[in-house]
């Protein structure tokens, strides 16, 4: 079969095959056996990286210290919560619907493909090595263990962005608030105060601070999200207590010292208790860089247009970033649809990524 002329085919049967292999952050094993195998059968021999605190291990194909290119895609997908058929791949108006169509396994059909069509022996000797990393959906233990050992002068992290070349990366705080307040009767609510009322006074500071406010070229707006909160046990009882969990969207450009002092110097006014559950710094990768210009020579090249975005949330590309490589995000489909029962992922785009990546994959090993 000349994978190629068949290559829709072979795309769908194979996502199929992914999307039908739980994966949910901590249950990947099962994926990195079928992968294990497939990679094995076409000549790639693909070596566990085992990671701290994790049950499971990164996949590496043709690993090395310092390659001049990493690509990297990860297993893991969120839970599959009211997912109304998380692990069957349903095919409707050239969309494929299932859990981590977008995000990410339909990327890393692609990818596989590419790889395929390269062939294993082009690869063996070339300064590009692939990584298929774990835990990115939960704490993103897979990448950190990695880019710790390994230090690519650049980094390809497939993740939906709709084939927007994204050269640059939010940072995020993670918040846990514990606000405390003063019981009174609920008829009297000026005798008290109110924890949930102080939740939002809060909220809207921090909204107002100039680290939120500001604006970036390729991302936009600082942001202040929460993800949850609880107050209050029974009606006429003014909220003694109220806990609040926020994302807060660190835009480049704004230096730590100054991100984390503004929200430090909000939740100080207030009786409130916080943790910092994770700081993730955000990076920005200059359009000139070498991955950069070869990635939108790729687009070209493939008859797509080039255009530049950035991408508002945490990836694996961060800790590689962090420790001095050129960053980028790239890959089919869309975020905003991610997580949701909704998930898909267009079958033309899918063709698309698998083309891009075979003539950047070409570009990269000659």
């Amino acid at each position: 079969m000349d994978l190629m002329e068949n290559l829709e085919s072979f795309l769908q049967d194979l996502l199929a095959r992914l999307i039908a292999i739980p994966s949910p952050s901590g249950e990947e094993g099962t994926l990195i056996a079928f992968l294990e195998s497939w990679l094995r059968e076409r000549g790639f021999p693909a070596a566990r990286f085992p990671v701290p605190d994790h049950p499971w291990p990164n996949l590496l194909i043709h690993p090395q210290p310092r390659p001049r290119l990493l690509i990297t895609a990860h297993l893991d997908t969120v839970p599959p919560r009211d997912h109304p058929h998380p692990y069957t791949a349903v095919e409707r108006d050239g969309r494929i619907y299932g859990l981590g169509s977008a995000d990410v396994k339909g990327g890393l059909t692609a990818l596989m493909a590419a790889l395929a069509l390269l062939g294993s022996e082009r690869l063996a000797g070339s300064p590009v090595s692939i990584a298929l990393t774990v835990d990115e959906e939960n704490m993103g233990r897979g990448a950190e263990a990695l880019a710790r050992a390994c230090r690519p002068e650049a980094v390809l992290a497939i993740e939906p962005t709709d084939l927007t070349i994204h050269i640059a990366e939010a940072g995020t705080m993670e918040l846990a608030l514990e606000i405390q307040g003063q019981p009174a009767h609920g008829s009297v609510a000026e005798k008290g105060r109110n924890a949930i009322r102080e939740a939002l006074e809060i909220l809207r500071e921090l909204e107002s601070l100039p680290s939120i406010q500001a604006q970036h070229p390729w991302i936009g707006r600082g942001a202040v999200t929460p993800l949850f909160i609880h107050g209050g046990e029974r009606a006429l009882v003014i909220p003694d207590r109220c806990a609040l969990h926020l994302d807060i969207r660190w835009l480049p450009g704004i230096p730590r010292e100054t991100f984390v002092g503004e929200i430090e110097s909000v939740l100080a006014r207030h009786s409130a208790s916080w943790r910092i559950l994770d700081l993730s710094p955000p990076f920005e990768t200059p359009p000139e860089a070498p991955v950069v210009q070869m990635l939108a020579a790729t687009l070209t090249e493939a008859g797509l247009p080039v255009r530049f975005s950035g991408m508002p949330s945490w990836t694996d590309a961060e800790p590689f970033a962090r420790y001095g490589a050129h960053a980028v995000v790239f890959g089919p489909g869309a975020l905003a649809l991610a997580h949701t029962p909704e998930e898909h992922i267009p079958i033309p785009e899918l063709l698309h990524a698998a083309r891009v990546f075979f003539f950047l994959l070409q570009r990269a090993v000659a």
